[in-house]
Order: C-alpha cells, then sequence, then structure tokens
C-alpha cells in the first residue's frame, strides 16, 4: 500500500495542488511580514464634503459641524492606498447628538469609500457618543489604491480632530494560521481517502464516503452563509453577534467563565450569561480576540455547528438502525428540514439550532436502555454517556428545548415505569442527573441562585395575554407541512416518511417489533408536538393547569415544539425506511423523500437569498448602536433585567434619588468603576452606580461595601467624612467559586478516565492473541 500511496502523490495534479497550497501560504506570510500601512491626518486634512451643513473648527481645533443640523456625509480624508485586511481607526472628536421622534439618540459614524468597485465592504462604524476618543475596526476586502475615511454625522454637533489608521498584522498573521490549518485539514482527509481507495478492505471505503457525504450535506445547508450578509438576518442576529462581542470583551478584561457583559447596556453591563447557556459561543469569542471579524466569527461557529449537526445525526441513526445509508439519509432530511433552516437563517436562533445538534442522541440512548431485552452492561454505559453529552449540551444551548424535553423524556418514563425502575435502567437515569449536574455546576448554581431569587423579569408571572398571544403564532397546517414560504415547518418530506410508516404498519407482516414500537412511539410524539406547535392547540386553558402549565407557557412560542417533532418524525420515517431496505425498496422511497426536501430547500433558498444584506458589527466600541432602528447598548433584551428597573431606548428611566454625596467623577476601565465623591455631613451617605444589579459587585478598593438600591443598580456606602475614590468590580461569590471547581474536577476526571480506557484498548489490540 505505501508504494500506492507514494504512486498516488507524485501525481502532476496532486503535485500541482501542494504547490497552489504552498503559494497561498507564501502569500499569506508576506502580507503578514511586512510593515503595517499606516496613516496619521490632523483636523486640518480633513476634507469637507458636506453639502447642506456649515464646516467651522470649534474651540479645541476640530473641525467640523458646530451646530445642530440634520445628518450627511461631512468629512473625508486625503485617499490612501491600503492593502486588504483590518484596519484599526483612531479618532479624536466631539459629538452632541440630537433625538429622534421616538427619543432615540441620533449616532455618527465612520465608514471606508472607495471608487474602485469590491475594495471595501462597506460597513459603517458607529462613535461611542460619551467618549471623545474611540477606536473601531474597518475592513478592506481587496488592495486598494485610493480609499478615503469618510465621517458621517448623523444628526446633531460633530467635529473631528486627529485621526490614525493602522493594519491589524494580528490578524493577517491569523490568516496565515487559518490557511495553514484549512489545507492541513484537507490535505488529511485526501490523504484517508488515498489510503482507503489503495487498501482491499471497503469499511474505510465506505467511512470516507460517508464523511464525504456528510460534508456535502453541511455544505448545502451553510451555502447562504458563503454570501455577504447571509445569515445575519432576523430579529436575533443582533443579540447573538452581540453575546459573542460581550464574551470576548470580557475575556479581554481576565472574567472567566464570563458572568457579565461589561460593554453591554452602555457600559450598565448585563448579565444574560447568568440565565443563558453559552459555552459554545466561547469559540467564536476566542476567533474575535485574534482578529476575526464578529461576522466572519459567526460564521466559522455556524459551519462547525452544522457539521456537528450532521455527524451526530448520522451516529444516532447509524447506532439505531445498524445502517449507514439509513443514517445519511436521515442526516440529510434532519439537516435540510424548514424549521432547522429557519432557525439558522430567518431566525438566527443560534442557541436553538446548536441545541437541535444533539436532539437525537437522547432517542439513540433510549433505544439501548428500552429495547426489547434488558440493557447490557456495555449498553448502559454507552446510554449513560450519551445522556449526559445530550441533557449538558441542551442546558448549555437552549433552556426552552431542554425543558421541552425533559418533559418528553418524564413522560416517557412513566409509560415505560416497569423498565425505568429496574436496577440497571434507573442506575443509568440516576447517574446521568448526577453527572450533568457536576458537570454544569458552574452554570446550575448561578442560574438557580438568581431563578430562585425572583427579582429579575424572566421570573414574571405568566398571565391570559401570554396564553393568547401562545395561541395566536401558532402555524397553520399548510405552515406545518411547508408550504407556507413565510411559515416554520417540518416539511412534507417527513409527513411523506410518517404516512409511508402507517402503510407499512398496515401492510407489513414482516415489520420487526423493534421497528413497530419505536416508529409508533415516534409518530406519537410528533404528531403531539406538531399539534401544540399551531393555534388550534388549548394554549389558553393550561394557565388553569398547575405546574405543568405554567412550564409550557414558559417556552415563548408555540412552534418551538417543531423542534422535538423533526427527529420524532424523522425516526417514524427511518423505521419504514429500515423496514423497506429489507424488501429492496428503501431506494426508491429514500430518492423520493430527498427529491422533496430537495425541492424544498431550493424553494427556500430563492426566497432568502436575495433579502440578505451586508451588516456589520466591529469591536466593543461599535457595539454602542448597531443599525437605524436598534440602540445595541439596550439591545440585550430585558428578559434579565432586575424587575425595579425600567428601560428606556438610551438608558435606564430615572428612580428613586440614591445618591447623597457629592460626585466628582464616574469613570469605567476594564471592567472597572471609580467613583470619585466626597461625604461632608458626617454621616454615613449613599452613592448609586451605573451598573445594573448582579449578585458579586464588589468594592475593590476603598472602605465601602455594595448594595442593591431601589432601582434596580448599583449603590456603595460611604463612610462619614469620607473624601476619595471607591473602585467596584464584578467578583464571583465564594459558592460560585466552589461550584466552578465542582465542574472543572469532574471534567478532568471524565478526560482522564477516557484517556485510560483509550490505552487499555490500545494495549489490548496489540497484545498477541492467545492460542
Amino acid at each position: 500500500m505505501k508504494e500506492k500511496i507514494q504512486a498516488y502523490l507524485r501525481k502532476p495534479a496532486v503535485l500541482v495542488l501542494l504547490a497552489v497550497q504552498l503559494l497561498v501560504v507564501a502569500f499569506a506570510l508576506a502580507a503578514a511580514l511586512r510593515p503595517a500601512a499606516a496613516y496619521t491626518f490632523t483636523a486640518d486634512q480633513w476634507e469637507s464634503i458636506a453639502q447642506e451643513s456649515k464646516i467651522d473648527y470649534d474651540e479645541d481645533g476640530r473641525i467640523g459641524v458646530t451646530e445642530m443640523t440634520d445628518g450627511e456625509d461631512i468629512l473625508q480624508t486625503p485617499p490612501m492606498t491600503l492593502p486588504k485586511g483590518h484596519y484599526t481607526v483612531t479618532l479624536d472628536y466631539n459629538y452632541i447628538p440630537g433625538r429622534l421622534a421616538s427619543g432615540r439618540e441620533h449616532h455618527s459614524c465612520l465608514y471606508l469609500k472607495s471608487d474602485e468597485p469590491l475594495t471595501v465592504t462597506g460597513e459603517e462604524a458607529a462613535l461611542n457618543i460619551d467618549r471623545q476618543q474611540d477606536t473601531v475596526v474597518l475592513n478592506v476586502r481587496q488592495n486598494a489604491n485610493i480609499v478615503r475615511l469618510v465621517a458621517h454625522n448623523d444628526g446633531g454637533i460633530f467635529t473631528l480632530g486627529n485621526v490614525q489608521i493602522r493594519q491589524d498584522m494580528r490578524y493577517a498573521m491569523v490568516c496565515v494560521l487559518g490557511w495553514v490549518l484549512c489545507f492541513a485539514v484537507l490535505d488529511a482527509l485526501m490523504l484517508a481517502f488515498v489510503r482507503a481507495a489503495c487498501g482491499t478492505d471497503a469499511e474505510p471505503k465506505k467511512k470516507m464516503a460517508c464523511l464525504l457525504a456528510l460534508l456535502t450535506i453541511t455544505l448545502l445547508t451553510f451555502v447562504p452563509m458563503l454570501l455577504d450578509g447571509g445569515g445575519l438576518s432576523g430579529p436575533d442576529w443582533v443579540f447573538h453577534l452581540s453575546r459573542i462581542e460581550g464574551i470576548a470583551n470580557s475575556l479581554r478584561e481576565g472574567q472567566f467563565p464570563v458572568r457579565i457583559y461589561t460593554q453591554a447596556k452602555d457600559g450598565y453591563g448585563y448579565a444574560s450569561s447568568l440565565f443563558y447557556g453559552e459555552i459554545l459561543l466561547y469559540f467564536p469569542a476566542a476567533l474575535r480576540l485574534l482578529g476575526v471579524s464578529v461576522q466572519q466569527a459567526y460564521h466559522i461557529y455556524a459551519f462547525a455547528v452544522l457539521f456537528v449537526t450532521a455527524y451526530v445525526t448520522f451516529y444516532a441513526l447509524r447506532q439505531i438502525f445498524g445502517s449507514r445509508k439509513i443514517a445519511l439519509a436521515g442526516s440529510a432530511l434532519y439537516m435540510l428540514a424548514p424549521y432547522h433552516l429557519h432557525n439558522i437563517y430567518i431566525r438566527m436562533a443560534a442557541g436553538e439550532y446548536a441545541a437541535q445538534a444533539f436532539l437525537l442522541l437522547i432517542p439513540a440512548a433510549l433505544c439501548l436502555l428500552y429495547g426489547t431485552t434488558p440493557p447490557t452492561k456495555q449498553q448502559a454505559r454507552k446510554a449513560w454517556w450519551q445522556l449526559t453529552l445530550a441533557f449538558s449540551m441542551l442546558l448549555q444551548t437552549h433552556l426552552l428545548t431542554l425543558e421541552l424535553v425533559t418533559l418528553l423524556c418524564a413522560l416517557f418514563c412513566l409509560c415505560n415505569l416497569r423498565r425505568t425502575f429496574t436496577k440497571r435502567v434507573f442506575s443509568v437515569w440516576a447517574a446521568a442527573v448526577g453527572m450533568v449536574a457536576a458537570l454544569n455546576a458552574w452554570f446550575l448554581v448561578p442560574l438557580l441562585t438568581l431563578m430562585l431569587s425572583g427579582d429579575y423579569d424572566v421570573m414574571q408571572e405568566l398571565n391570559r395575554v401570554d396564553a393568547l398571544n401562545l395561541q395566536k403564532w401558532g402555524s397553520s397546517f399548510a405552515g406545518l407541512l411547508g408550504l407556507d414560504a413565510e411559515a416554520q415547518g417540518i416539511g412534507l418530506a417527513l409527513f411523506l416518511g410518517m404516512a409511508c410508516f402507517l402503510l407499512c404498519i398496515l401492510a407489513g407482516k414482516e415489520m420487526t417489533d423493534r421497528e413497530r414500537r419505536l416508529g409508533l412511539w415516534s409518530t406519537t410524539l410528533g404528531v403531539l408536538n406538531c399539534f401544540m406547535s399551531t393555534s388550534t392547540f388549548p394554549w389558553n386553558d393550561l394557565l388553569h393547569v398547575p405546574v405543568l402549565g405554567s412550564m409550557l407557557l414558559k417556552i415563548q412560542f408555540p412552534w418551538r415544539c417543531m423542534a422535538l417533532a423533526i427527529p420524532a418524525l424523522l425516526l417514524a420515517t427511518c423505521c419504514a425506511l429500515s423496514y423497506l431496505q429489507r424488501r429492496a425498496a428503501a431506494k426508491n422511497m429514500g430518492a423520493m423523500l430527498l427529491a422533496v426536501t430537495l425541492a424544498g430547500v431550493m424553494l427556500f433558498y430563492s426566497g432568502y437569498l436575495p433579502t440578505i444584506s451586508e451588516k456589520y458589527l466591529g469591536d466593543a466600541s461599535q457595539l454602542i448602536y448597531a443599525d437605524d432602528y436598534t440602540n445595541v447598548g439596550w439591545y440585550y433584551d430585558g428578559l434579565y433585567l432586575p424587575s425595579e428597573i425600567i428601560q428606556t431606548w438610551d438608558g435606564f428611566a430615572e428612580g428613586e434619588p440614591v445618591t447623597t454625596v457629592t460626585v466628582e467623577s464616574i469613570t469605567r476601565e476594564d471592567g472597572v468603576t471609580s467613583l470619585t465623591c466626597s461625604e461632608m455631613t458626617g454621616q454615613n451617605q449613599h452613592a448609586e452606580l451605573p451598573l445594573v444589579y448582579y449578585p458579586g459587585y464588589k468594592v475593590v478598593e476603598g472602605p465601602s461595601t455594595t448594595f442593591k438600591t431601589v432601582n434596580g443598580l448599583v449603590g456603595v456606602t460611604v463612610p462619614a467624612n469620607y473624601s476619595g475614590t471607591i473602585r467596584v468590580a464584578f467578583r464571583e461569590p465564594k459558592r460560585w467559586l466552589l461550584a466552578n471547581g465542582v465542574s472543572a474536577i469532574t471534567a478532568l476526571g471524565i478526560a482522564v478516565l477516557a484517556i485510560r480506557k483509550k490505552k487499555s484498548r490500545a494495549a489490548a489490540k496489540a497484545r498477541p492473541a492467545k492460542g
């Protein structure tokens, strides 16, 4: 085989490919090692391009609009020659914004302009209103000979001083490493394919074919993200990109794990991390720290999640049905289901479609535990780790999906009570619950602390209006079938697959008990979840059902039930394929279902692609505003705010006065808020800080303590006759640190056991056979 592989590697096509790879890496390395492009312009070098506004100098020597006026482009720099890459723009300015009729402040911005097509990406970097110096990031797509930096006044007084534009060479080096990594993976895959092709064993060839098929399915699902603005749309796109940015910024300041986005809410901070699992978002956040743009980081994250979804679905279905072909067909049907695509592209529900990646591990584990025969010790062990992984990832990605899955699993266990309470099955459930709790204690302890306190809006009581809204937002039958282009649905293919399974039950005497039992359970749960996702389900009546009713009403939207209907109907479809495979009819049915699925995908893409537009969200300073409609400083939803807080467009409404000392200044830097004040009455007094209150804020310098004010903000007690600076920062409570330790030790223990087991298996294989 070695000679055959060497012969393949000496083929001209392979040598040309390797040469191209080396050239690409060489060019990227040359670009990363050359001197950084840099320009500096003073106030008098800005060129006026205003049409309506009067341009003048202010008292500090800055140039621009010195009287309140409407918005337009006002200034531009002299032309620059910029190689492609990322550029940091540091600017001195003064900005006093006007306000829209809605109350939202105007926000001025900078952008790059070029007469050469396709050279700049068109993003607009908004400037922080509360500062007089800011650093933003802008991108050049292709080498450009004439590029100008343009200042846009959105409305108000806007004057500019010195500006520095410098290429980010850190990002250039990351690009080199990215190319090396991509080519290394590509070459490893090609070598694996060559080895499989040269070998006589059919198993490696089948494995490589399956891997290639899974990559194809992933790419087909990922296609719209290859275009500018692809996947960056819907009501939640800013929220999820802001989460990535918030994690990156907090990691930069030294928080780990991240609990509070210190730059969110215009510096007041927001702690969705305490309520919303986001462990997978640490990956794109790490890419942000390396200089990758937030859109690019999100796209890499999305591709990784989609490939994991395809692989885990294939793995689970192959375990259940023992067929690679059925597993591949099921993976394609699952990945390309309308609701899955809707979550990715229309809603950009990053948490929910990440949760969908691990759903099928649960029925795979249940098939091991609740099969026609009691589980063996090995099957119980496999089911344990699958349940542990699945529930841990659901907890860390989407709590509402976890809630629905838990309720369905409880129902299933009750219906199979006798098997559930056998020693082996019950011990698996108990061990899985215990391991999930220990692994995720770092997240569960803070979550339960805040949820049980009842002090946050997420715990507000549900009422009749909430139930009626659920009823109103339910899907129609046409929407479920995917026939309504505007609706999110299950898709026609899975309904046809379910119908085929029911026909097989009626006509097929050769269907195994396992297929019949699994298919009937899946069909029942799938139809139930379909019914719950429609407007005909009696959501309003659930208000009168204690405990269970309030839990179900917390899902916010009834169509979330489709996330469980899809894997359930998929299992029923695969049961039909498994039965037909023995009758040599599975190919025809599978081809028909895939054709229906692909037709739906093409219809979805043809409607989606023309609607996308390039959007940008840059570094922390650019998170203050996102677009004309949403102030990103306040975009993070209000679910996780203290119930006392009243949020407005650009801040919080003033409540009861708390500050009773003379405040000289309040500043923020690297997650630390500094209050300089004087107490002159001779008694202990108080000061309110611009920080949303969450447990963990501590005085790190100064003779003071923190407390929660009546307005839901952080307050400090100022000692009598004190004059100086008090500094406050977030520090995790001791019980949270203990929970972190429990999770770290548990994860380390699992890793050590896995390594030992792998070594023992390798040693067993290397040991010569007896006799």
